[in-house]
């Protein structure tokens, strides 16, 4: 039936983004912004520079490769419903290459951040003594440098195969190759990300241990693709580029996973706490010890509020998910709160006496947005938005919606 209401309309190539110059001197102009805001930091307290960078560093690190992720889980699963928006989300992982040199930056920043990098603090502590086969700067760079590198070979093979269906190859050659490459990759995917979330974040306290965080980190951050990913489809549709191609639907079906993932992000959390808290362990109790005292409580507290609860309530009716306006907010509401969690996971270790509020913070955010932004617009001006030769597309657009 849905074929034969596709046969009906014709469905339009929207092509690729128009130049914009304006849009790209604004994105100059955060990049400068994102310059000036981290090195008159460094100029004044390394550390206000180096957490600024980290926080801004793993936000986008985290959208580009969880990105990456939904499009190889969407080949592996055969998915209709995201035939209008997977090339968007091919976009975001433009950055991918920028990945392996902001990673090569934050290795400048090694000994400011991660306390297990000075041989006298690990000196006489048997627990950081056990754990320096696996801490340690040489290993810690050649795994972080290997798995770039493999998300970019994968990147590139699965991104490539999918950009050559509007060069005129066979989609079914295609999908054959991705779906193997889409189930290499997500193998690879839980192992690699899981050590950058160890390396990056739970090793700046080095005592702190828990099976649960890499699982946490993915949750949030698969939250943050899929509000970003809604974001950008919003303002694609505004503009006139999707408008049919993208419907209610497809919005309402974004702002279910971004339902979802927000219920298991606040899982995750709370899964992690409660084990934490019941075993009572005190290499494991002295994270949260810290996270709820001295000024943080209100912030650990608010954090849970805002980032679950909020989202929760307004995408839980079915119209909400439907409504482009709240979708739109609450995805960037999502995104805010993304970043205030990275906040959470990495000030307390630094001024453990409650949150600082930096310039730093923003312009170095607003400089990594303008890479980012920089990149993924110049996929979008080289390529389609919509792969028009995906067999799946038509059904997509016309399927029926529960």
């Amino acid at each position: 039936m849905a074929h034969a209401h596709a046969a009906d309309q014709k469905l339009e190539n929207p092509g690729a983004l128009k130049d914009s110059t304006a849009l790209t001197a604004v994105f100059g102009i955060f990049i400068v912004i994102g310059l000036v805001a981290f090195f008159v930091a460094y100029s004044q307290d390394q550390i206000v520079a180096w957490t600024a960078y980290l926080k801004a560093h793993f936000f986008f690190l985290a959208i580009s490769i969880a990105a990456l992720f939904f499009i190889a889980l969407e080949w592996v699963v055969t998915s209709m419903w995201s035939a209008p928006v997977r090339r968007l989300a091919e976009g975001f992982t433009a950055y991918l290459p920028v990945i392996l040199v902001s990673t090569a930056i934050l290795f400048l920043g090694l000994h400011t951040l991660f306390p297990w990098t000075h041989p006298e603090h690990v000196q006489g502590d048997p627990v950081l003594e056990g754990k320096q086969g696996y801490l340690n700067v040489t290993f810690l760079i050649i795994r972080a440098v290997v798995a770039v590198i493999i998300w970019n070979l994968f990147q590139k093979k699965i991104v490539g195969k999918s950009l050559s269906v509007d060069k005129g190859a066979d989609f079914k050659s295609v999908y054959e190759s991705n779906r193997r490459w889409g189930v290499a990759f997500i193998i690879f995917f839980a192992i690699s990300f899981t050590m950058f979330a160890v390396d990056q974040l739970m090793s700046l306290d080095p005592h702190f241990f828990s099976t649960m965080f890499g699982v946490y980190i993915f949750a949030g951050a698969y939250q943050s693709f899929f509000a970003a990913l809604a974001i950008i489809t919003i303002i694609l549709r505004r503009a006139g580029y999707l408008k049919n191609l993208v419907n209610d639907n497809h919005i309402h079906d974004i702002a279910k996973m971004l339902f979802a993932f927000t219920v298991f992000w606040a899982y995750t959390g709370f899964a992690q706490y409660m084990l934490i808290w019941y075993a009572n362990m005190p290499e494991e109790t002295g994270y949260f010890i810290l996270r709820f005292n001295q000024g943080w409580e209100f912030w650990s507290i608010s954090l849970f509020c805002a980032k679950f609860f909020i989202p929760f309530f307004v995408l839980l009716p079915r119209g909400n998910k439907r409504c482009e306006e709240l979708v739109f907010l609450t995805s960037v509401w999502v995104l805010v709160t993304e970043y205030l969690d990275l906040n959470w996971m990495v000030q307390p270790q630094f001024w453990p006496g409650g949150p600082q509020v930096t310039f730093a913070d923003v312009g170095v955010w607003l400089g990594f947005l303008g890479v980012f932004g920089l990149v993924v617009t110049r996929f979008y001006k080289k390529n389609d938005l919509v792969r028009m030769k995906d067999p799946y597309l038509a059904d997509s657009v016309f399927h029926h919606h529960i």
